[in-house]
């Protein structure tokens, strides 16, 4: 049995047998009321926030106990194991500037590899098909001025990554940059977008609305991932699935056989076990004490306790004292985008007889099919990926319902692929995962008003997860959070 499968109920001999003499001496009260384990740190959650504050605490000699809702570690670095081979459903690549991923990576020998080349992506809008190539020309193509020459996937990019405002990313929290906490829509207008560029961008962008998402927010990201880069004026630079290359000044890795493999190493090297299946019910803190309940009734003691989950995880497990104010707002209010991805095999090279690229941005309710190819090229698997409100809609629907809309949609869009698409998996992180979401957004007003108290410890509960990041972005933005929490911890034990 490897660490990670571990029984949920298992207990060290020495925390068993005193249980069982506390039990004895009062019979009355049974002995499952007496039942718990206890560790020095408590940590909720099993992602690479959680993993790395474990492996942190534990590489200081402090005891810790990992509980994790699923039935995996992870988190939202999840690969699943398809025919054409590992694919991943979060967590794709690795940062040129993710140096604690990156170390964690070399410490427990996981491999790191190039990823596949860009592969070219072609556009249907407004009920035509169209070539990259053949875009800035196309009828469809109503955008204006120096629009024209972006391709529709690449609109916000245009936008927010040229002159971006923010002299350096660590100043976006600070008062000279809160003009900036405006609408993205409201941020792109003032730079001259045009109805049309907006209606485009919007397919693109994570987040509910552009009417409502943080332009702030979004900058600081952009600029984190601009640093050191050159050509970052391309206007058809595109930071998105599998399209990064080193002519554009984006060096990723990936994780070889898929980026979970990363946090399983990281589980394997605990000394403790993950406790999966454990849906944390409450945290209660009491003088210099931590009780943590999970939802089959196991109990848990510590004198401290790292939430690395998501504040849509959060907010539904009791804390008590409970978090008040602006951090109460934060964790009870905070928006949470989703993502829904339908992974798909195709069975012939359908774009060879169309348009000639595999990939394609639509302005339709799939917005957008990513192509995967293998090391030698070839496109290996298609990949429809939709984000925001778009995605909440199609959780609507049964899940094999989902995949046959996706391919359906694709067979009237794109005639060629008719018959020749087949559906491997669909997976929504708001209805498929313990995370119930994809990542978290911030809305506009939103920065000033939260992001100084949403890493803010609460008495003795550690707050961790990508939600708190300040600066960095994705993988590292996690793996430093959970550092983040370890160190806090650390300083108060003394």
């Amino acid at each position: 049995m490897t660490r990670t499968t571990l029984s949920k109920r298992a207990l060290s001999r020495r925390s068993f047998n005193a249980t069982l003499g506390a039990a004895a001496s009062l019979p009355l009260l049974g002995r499952k009321a007496f039942a718990f384990e206890s560790a020095d740190v408590i940590v909720v959650g099993a992602g690479l926030a959680g993993l790395n504050a474990a492996l942190n605490l534990e590489s200081e000699g402090y005891s810790v106990i990992v509980l994790e809702a699923a039935d995996y570690v992870g988190g939202r670095t999840r690969t699943f194991d398809f025919p054409a081979g590992p694919t991943n459903a979060g967590g794709q690549t690795i940062g040129p500037y993710y140096a604690r991923v990156r170390d964690l990576a070399d410490r427990l020998g996981v491999p790191l590899m190039s990823p596949p080349g860009r592969i070219a992506m072609g556009n249907y809008v407004r009920g035509e098909l169209v070539s990259s190539a053949d875009w800035p020309n196309a009828k469809v193509n109503k955008t204006v001025g120096a629009e024209r020459n972006v391709q529709p996937g690449a609109m916000e990019f245009f936008y927010l990554s040229n002159n971006n405002p923010l002299p350096d990313v660590e100043s976006w929290t600070e008062a000279e940059q809160a003009h900036l906490d405006v609408s993205i829509a409201r941020y792109m207008i003032n730079k001259g977008a045009s109805e049309e560029a907006l209606r485009l961008a919007s397919i693109t962008m994570n987040v509910f609305s552009l009417s409502t998402g943080s332009a702030l927010s979004y900058l600081r990201d952009i600029k984190r991932l601009q640093w050191g880069i050159a050509n970052t004026n391309n206007q058809n630079t595109r930071a998105t699935y599998g399209a990064s290359t080193e002519d554009d000044g984006f060096e990723f890795s990936e994780v070889v056989g898929g980026t979970q493999r990363l946090c399983e190493a990281m589980a394997g090297a605990l000394k403790g076990e993950v406790r999966l299946n454990q849906p944390v019910r409450s945290i209660s803190m009491t003088g210099d004490d931590v009780e943590v309940k999970t939802v089959d009734g196991s109990r848990f003691q510590s004198k401290y306790v790292v939430s690395a989950v998501p504040f849509s995880v959060l907010r539904n497990i009791e804390v008590f004292p409970h978090f008040e104010g602006r951090q109460k707002d934060a964790i009870r209010q905070s928006a949470h985008g989703n993502t829904v991805r339908v992974f798909m095999e195709p069975t012939e090279p359908f774009w060879e007889d169309d348009i000639g690229e595999a990939g394609l941005y639509t302005d339709t309710a799939i917005e957008r099919v990513f192509a995967r190819s293998n090391e030698e090229g070839e496109i290996i698997g298609m990949d429809c990926w939709v984000n925001g409100n778009a995605a909440f809609r199609l959780d609507q629907l049964p899940s094999e319902s989902v995949g046959e809309f996706v391919v359906d949609s694709m067979a009237r869009i794109r005639p060629a692929s008719k018959g020749k698409l087949k559906v491997i998996k669909v997976h929504s992180w708001a209805k498929h995962s313990a995370s119930g979401c994809c990542r978290h957004v911030f809305e506009a007003g939103q920065v000033g008003e939260w992001a100084d108290v949403m890493a803010k410890p609460h008495d003795r509960l550690h707050l961790a997860g990508e939600q708190t990041r300040s600066i960095e972005n994705g993988m590292e933005a996690a793996a430093k959070s959970g550092e983040r929490a370890a160190f806090e911890i650390m300083e108060r034990f003394g």
